[in-house]
């Protein structure tokens, strides 16, 4: 009893002493990937090349199903900073939440509209976006990124996503490939690693447009397709700790950008995704090296906005550049090095 009693009168005083030492809270972080996928690259690669450590950071990684879960996790302080979709952030914005964002992580979309290889070997030729009318898309959830790229690349080609297709959101893109593969859909808009996977690993797909090497429309890219984001109150009351994070994910991003680094990096998302052959897992990082840049710009919130506009997302006002970006870590930004 006695030693049960000194157990927990310790653990009572450890939690007082790390909640009420600013030196010690300081360095603790909890820094959310709103799925387990590439576009995060460089915050695992600042996790396991120890930048955050060096930053005298004691960061934890934390994975969720989604933006929205990660949104909610954020604003409601179980995490302190998130990787998530930057269009996510700008409907939140639009509502009133305080979330800023502080810097890019992925720059560029990546992802591609892929369709199962036996109806492209039918058409004797690489499948064009005409092509999709009347067959079967796999998206992710309705409204969700996935599902509102889908829905541009068909508006921009004249082809209703209603009417002159059918959308099916499948949450989980391995269900996608499976889906494919029993014939309940014929293409799917997929992110890295899920569309390198479905091609390369698979051999049941083929790429219509690989946007993550530039093909498709330009909107896609440099659009700030995934961006760091926190809390208005912890940036105001953890500036150092924001800072330090930035600088590490920035360090992060500056060492994949180089390709002699490749087979570093992609140890890395190795260990991230145990499950994918290496070797897939290398070509998605290279298709992505100059995708992970830090600057934040107005562009990106003019094409965020064009996308949730063609969408039918009339909702979504263009905001103000200091309403949804701290364009006080420019100077970290600047740090990038590719």
């Amino acid at each position: 009893m006695k030693n049960r009693f000194g157990a927990a009168l310790a653990a009572v005083l450890g939690y007082a002493l790390v909640s009420t030492s600013g030196a010690w809270a300081d360095t603790a972080v909890k820094i959310g990937s709103s799925v387990r996928a590439v576009f995060s690259l460089p915050l695992y690669v600042a996790d396991q090349k120890g930048y955050f450590k060096d930053e005298g950071l004691d960061a934890e990684v934390v994975f969720f199903n989604g933006g929205p879960q990660a949104t909610a996790a954020l604003l409601g302080g179980s995490v302190q900073i998130i990787s998530s979709a930057f269009e996510n952030a700008m409907k939140v914005v639009q509502q009133g939440q305080p979330l800023v964002n502080v810097m890019a992580m992925q720059a560029d979309f990546s992802g591609a509209l892929v369709v199962r290889k036996d109806l492209a070997e039918k058409l004797g030729r690489r499948p064009r976006i005409d092509d999709l009318r009347g067959l079967r898309i796999g998206t992710l959830v309705r409204g969700g990124f996935a599902d509102i790229a889908a829905r541009y690349l068909l508006l921009d080609a004249k082809i209703d996503p209603d009417k002159d297709t059918t959308l099916i959101p499948i949450r989980g893109f391995d269900k996608h490939i499976a889906a494919g593969k029993a014939g309940h859909i014929d293409a799917s808009l997929m992110v890295e690693p899920w569309q390198t996977i479905a091609v390369h690993e698979t051999g049941d797909w083929e790429y219509m447009y690989n946007i993550t090497i530039g093909e498709g429309p330009d909107i896609f890219h440099g659009l700030g397709y995934v961006t760091l984001q926190t809390s208005r109150e912890y940036l105001t009351e953890h500036r150092n700790v924001v800072e330090k994070v930035v600088r590490a994910l920035v360090r992060a991003q500056s060492l994949i950008a180089k390709e002699e680094n490749l087979e570093a990096s992609t140890d890395i998302a190795a260990k991230v995704f145990p499950n994918v052959k290496r070797e897939t897992l290398r070509i998605s990082v290279k298709n992505q090296l100059r995708t992970f840049r830090p600057a934040l710009t107005q562009e990106m919130i003019d094409k965020t906005v064009e996308l949730l506009s063609i969408n039918g997302d009339t909702g979504i006002a263009p905001p103000a550049y200091e309403q949804l970006m701290d364009r006080s870590f420019a100077g970290l930004w600047g740090e990038y090095r590719p």
